[in-house]
């Protein structure tokens, strides 16, 4: 209600943008103004303010008028929206959250629709990086049964009138030299290996292996630590010792489900005891890494294989972290024993840790990539909840209009819708965890896929849908909070 001392003309379909425009004018002209007004952003504009209640005064004050407001900048949330300078106290929020659950409760059907979406989204995301962790934690098992941080030395070749003669014709590798590998700071340990195809018999059964000769250190060089009896000592290489740990593969071919441990198998025609199962490693691009027998390398070398060098090294650094310092190491020290000309390539070092390196960085890239598909589906659902929020603000235009006339404000309407939609995201975020965890699981028990639900995925799948629900409901909420009220009472 307006009253001033002149006619000011129909107010009553003028938006609040043209009323304060309207009051602005006037107040300039000096003219009297009298309004009665439950809008503190119109009641901001007058000299002096009175505020009633149940027909009495409760306070009289009066304040400098502003004339002209300061824009606001395109990016300011807040002013858009008519929050600036709000505050919200802990009892009108928890009837906030009242109002916007029943209302959630009472559109059942609108609701679950709206929950439904952020929960696939969550779910997808859940489930996706659950996936990508599992995947890369199983690369890491398999990458570790050729050590962290190994390096494999092998002979080198002459090259002759332009053409490379056989490894080992430069550099023959001997048992002194994996001595004084071994003495190297940078050294951790020193595996000697000779390896061979052998021919493995036990009773009616036969198999055709790769046999691998190495020193003790290998079951730790190489995590190859027996599931089943022991590995073989020092003694045991002293002595040359028939013993023999077999792999899976060999193990089934030969003994089935039987346990092997001191049974005698023949390898070569020759009797040895096995002693041992390795672990399970599973394939590689080049072979099966199941199917081997390992025995003492001077039992293979003497007894066996007939070798009188070794073929190779495989050494473990004592710092990952200094790789290339172990290398100028090794080369230092091989180069000084050998004496290496030039044009000669006496050993070659492979750094089997850049490949790890190199396979864990696409493992990572590829759970990225997973879980940027899957959060594609948390923003759908946000559009769709954006979409049901504003079919909300149409259905609800006669309630919020009402809601206005009786003294609510911009910001109580406001407010309600965007807690109404964060709700709705956070209920579908709480799905969406259980939904999604139920699907890894369900995953790992179907395909035996090692999968990896973790706490940060959780945790960043809760807050992302929340920022959703406020990201996507804050449109739906500032169109509810500027409806004109009397436009919306008449709205049909």
């Amino acid at each position: 209600i307006i009253m001033a001392d002149e006619p000011t003309g129909n107010l009553d379909t003028t938006s609040e943008e043209e009323i304060i425009r309207i009051l602005e004018e006037m107040n300039d002209q000096g003219r009297t103004i009298v309004m009665v007004t439950h809008e503190d952003e119109l009641a901001r504009h007058a000299k002096r303010i009175i505020r009633m209640r149940d027909g009495r005064v409760i306070s009289d004050t009066r304040q400098r008028v502003r004339r002209k407001e300061a824009p606001r900048a395109a990016g300011d949330i807040r002013g858009l929206a008519g929050l600036a300078g709000v505050s919200v106290d802990r009892a009108e929020l928890l009837d906030y959250v009242t109002q916007s659950f029943r209302t959630i409760v009472s559109h059942k059907m609108r609701s679950f629709l709206s929950i439904l979406g952020i929960l696939i989204g969550v779910a997808a995301v859940i489930s996706m990086m659950a996936i990508g962790e599992g995947a890369k934690e199983a690369i890491s098992q398999k990458l570790s049964s050729l050590g962290s941080g190994t390096l494999m030395v092998t002979p080198g070749a002459r090259q002759q009138h332009g053409v490379m003669i056989q490894t080992g014709s430069v550099a023959r590798f001997t048992f002194q030299d994996q001595e004084m590998l071994s003495r190297l700071k940078e050294i951790k340990g020193v595996s000697a290996m000779v390896s061979g195809r052998a021919q493995l018999v036990y009773m009616n059964r036969n198999w055709n292996t790769l046999l691998q000769g190495v020193s003790v250190e290998y079951q730790d060089i190489k995590s190859s630590r027996p599931i089943a009896g022991r590995f073989f000592d020092r003694s045991d290489l002293a002595t040359r010792r028939k013993v023999a740990l077999l792999g899976a593969t060999v193990l089934r071919e030969l003994f089935g489900d039987a346990d092997p441990v001191g049974k005698t198998i023949k390898i070569n025609k020759q009797n040895f005891v096995v002693i041992g199962v390795l672990p399970v490693k599973g394939a590689s691009p080049m072979r099966d890494q199941d199917d081997v027998v390992i025995v003492p390398v001077t039992t293979a070398m003497y007894r066996l294989l007939g070798k009188k060098y070794i073929d190779m090294f495989d050494i473990e650094v004592a710092d990952i972290n200094r790789v290339q310092d172990s290398i100028d190491a090794i080369t230092e020290l091989l180069d000084r024993r050998h004496r290496v000309g030039s044009g000669d390539e006496a050993f070659t070092i492979r750094d089997m840790s850049e490949m790890r390196d190199a396979v864990m960085s696409t493992t990572r890239t590829i759970s990225m990539l997973l879980g940027i598909v899957a959060s594609i589906s948390l923003f759908v659902g946000g559009i769709g909840i954006m979409n049901i929020m504003l079919v909300s603000v149409r259905e609800r235009i006669k309630e919020i209009g009402l809601r206005k006339a009786i003294g609510a404000k911009r910001r109580d309407i406001l407010i309600q819708f965007l807690i109404e939609s964060v709700l709705m995201s956070l209920f579908g975020g709480i799905g969406g965890i259980l939904f999604g965890s139920a699907i890894s699981l369900s995953l790992a028990a179907v395909t035996q896929w090692t999968v990896r639900i973790s706490v940060s995925s959780i945790a960043i799948s809760t807050l992302f849908s929340s920022l959703v629900g406020l990201f996507f409901g804050l449109w739906p909420a500032i169109q509810a909070s500027r409806l004109d009220p009397i436009v919306a009472l008449r709205y049909e």
